[in-house]
């Protein structure tokens, strides 16, 4: 079974790396530039896990965490930044998240992330 992935980044050239990557690995992937985008998405597509920048405008990805965790609580959502403080990460426990991934990350941690996240 091919795995959905959503990509959700406001830098769009961080977005299209990640889309390339995982596009060669197996995953079929679509992307969001926020929160916003990235919960439509959610709802009208066929979405089995979810990467969420937490810094975005409109909505960040905590918010859209938040969001999708009332809709679709056992959806395997993946937090991504660059800027990460215990504040965030005790949030991202709070709502679930199946990983927290400080940017820069590798390509291998990326994809045991996503793999892990997964196979629960």
């Amino acid at each position: 079974m091919e795995h959905r992935v959503l990509i959700t980044d406001d830098d769009e050239a961080f977005r299209l790396t990640l889309d390339e990557i995982l596009q060669r690995r197996g995953y079929s992937t679509c992307q969001a530039s926020d929160g916003i985008e990235a919960i439509e998405a959610i709802e009208c597509g066929n979405i089995h896990l979810a990467l969420f920048d937490i810094h975005m405008p409109r909505r960040d990805g905590l918010g859209a965490l938040e969001r999708v965790r009332r809709a679709l609580p056992k959806l395997p959502c993946i937090l991504m930044s660059a800027k990460l403080d215990e504040s965030i990460l005790a949030r991202a426990r709070q709502l679930e998240a199946q990983a927290v991934l400080p940017k820069p990350f590798s390509i291998p941690d990326l994809i045991q992330s996503i793999s892990h996240a997964l196979l629960r």
